[in-house]
Order: structure tokens, then sequence, then C-alpha cells
């Protein structure tokens, strides 16, 4: 009787004293410049972190919209602010040629895209680019930014004619232009006519002699309505 007294006075006494401890406090865990970490699900305020899980695609408020709070919104803002709007221009444009160039080099041969082209406004202003690619939309584009940065303002009458007739010859191409009553209409045809037609000339004759070379027959004609400049 005397151990079994004994055992139940222990567990007492064990009881007892795991009431009287008081529960161990945590701390708040800092990082070692000592400030306080906050607890990851916060970060769902902030909206770099949608609240239905999607990762970097919510919004300020933690919505799945995103916007101006998520990375890809601020990124597609930028992008917006530096596309800028396209310049409208009364040009018209025609392609007169566009033919493939091999050049033989170390290793085999590479192959390019030369594109002529001419521009208008029909009003008097008419230029002409010839530049070189390695595809055809990247020819043409460079030699229509090549026509319009050279210009030329023709002087058109009242006729759509010019003043006085003109006969140039270049390199192994003579062009002639020629004025015409009103009503006579452009008598011109091959490379010339579309030149023409950009400048705004009506009524015109014209005549080409010699090589029926498209890129030095068209320089001929420019070199031709150099002389009618205002």
């Amino acid at each position: 009787m005397s151990e079994e007294i004994k055992k139940d006075v222990k567990n007492e006494a064990t009881s007892t004293v795991a009431t009287t401890e008081k529960p161990v406090e945590s701390k708040p865990d800092t990082g070692k410049a000592g400030f306080e970490k906050k607890p990851f699900a916060r970060r769902n305020q902030r909206g770099g972190f949608g609240a239905n899980n999607r990762g970097r695609f919510g919004g300020r408020d933690g919505n799945s919209k995103g916007g101006q709070g998520g990375r890809f919104g601020k990124r597609n803002n930028r992008n917006n602010r530096r596309q800028k709007p396209e310049e409208k221009d009364d040009f018209d444009s025609q392609i007169i040629q566009v033919k493939r160039v091999t050049r033989v080099v170390k290793g085999g041969k590479r192959m390019r895209f030369a594109a002529l082209v001419v521009v208008g406004d029909k009003k008097g202003k008419v230029g002409y680019g010839l530049k070189k690619g390695m595809d055809f939309q990247e020819s043409v584009a460079k030699a229509t930014r090549q026509a319009k940065n050279n210009l030329l303002d023709i002087k058109v009458n009242d006729t759509g004619s010019i003043d006085f007739p003109t006969m140039i010859k270049y390199k192994s191409t003579s062009v002639m232009i020629k004025p015409a009553d009103a009503g006579t209409g452009l008598i011109s045809g091959g490379f010339v006519r579309p030149v023409l037609e950009l400048v705004g000339l009506k009524n015109v004759y014209t005549k080409i002699i010699g090589s029926n070379n498209k890129t030095s027959g068209v320089q001929a004609v420019f070199e031709a309505l150099k002389q009618h400049t205002k």
C-alpha cells in the first residue's frame, strides 16, 4: 500500500508543475537588419501575386485581371509609350522593278533583292529610290524611304504640262519630253509613264531612244525633270 500511495503523490506533483508552467511566447522572425519579416500571404494585397494563385498576372487588388500592379502590365505600358503614331503622307508609290542580285563571296553566292521605287504626290513632287535588301519587303521599304528623302519639286502649268521640250541622254538611254495641248493626254509608256503620273502631268508627249533599261531610264527621266524644277 505504501508504494501505491507514493506513485499517486508523484503523479499529482507532475500535473501541478505542468499547469503552473507559463506558455513560451513566440518572438517575431527578424532578418539580419533587425526588421520583422512579413508573412508571405500579405503579398496578395500588392497585386504581384493574384488571389487565384495565377502568379504575376494579378492586379493591385489581388484579382486575376492584372493591370498596372502586375509585372507585365508595367511592361506593356512602357511599350505603348515607345510606339509612335504612324505619320500619314500624301505620297503614292509605284514599284518599277524588283530583281534578284547575286554576289559571289567566299564560301558561295549571296542573293539579295534590288528594288526601284518611285514616289510622288501628283502635285509636282516626285522622287525615286534604288536599294537592296535581304528580301522583297525590306528592299522596297528601303527604296521608298530613299525616294522620300530625295524629292524634286516640278513646275506644272495650268494645262497639266511642262513649259518647254527637253531631251536628255543618261548613259545609254535618251528620253524626250515634249509639252502638249490640253485634252491630249499622257502619251507615254514603259517606265516613263508612272513617273510622269506621280508628278501630276496630264498632257505630255514622250519618247525613249536607245536602251530600255529601267534603272538608267528612270534616272534619265529625272535628269530631264530637273530642268523643270521650281
